[in-house]
């Protein structure tokens, strides 16, 4: 599954990943992948602890990273969960 979005630069601070997990089965985790244009700009690996969960990860975005970015969602075996795509505009 794939989101987009365009986000104004002048807003841009700290941006958060929320992922709701619902079914888990016993502890497990996934893990937030951070892209500034086709760079790995962070690696975040999160804990789920029940059935239904939420976390997050967040992101400093600095005034100058305009451009695509992305997160890639994962899931425990690293198998892709989710896609966002996002653009951060002048």
């Amino acid at each position: 599954m794939f989101i987009s979005i365009t986000i104004c630069a002048f807003f841009v601070g700290k941006l958060y990943c929320i992922t709701k997990i619902t079914g888990a089965k016993g502890s497990s985790k996934v893990t937030h992948v951070w892209y500034y244009g086709h760079t790995e700009r962070a690696r975040i690996a999160l804990d789920i602890r029940s059935a239904s969960w939420r976390t997050y990860s967040s992101k400093i975005i600095q005034e100058h990273e305009t451009g695509d970015w992305h997160i890639d969602v994962l899931g425990p075996g690293d198998e892709f969960l989710k896609v966002i795509q996002f653009e951060i505009g002048p």
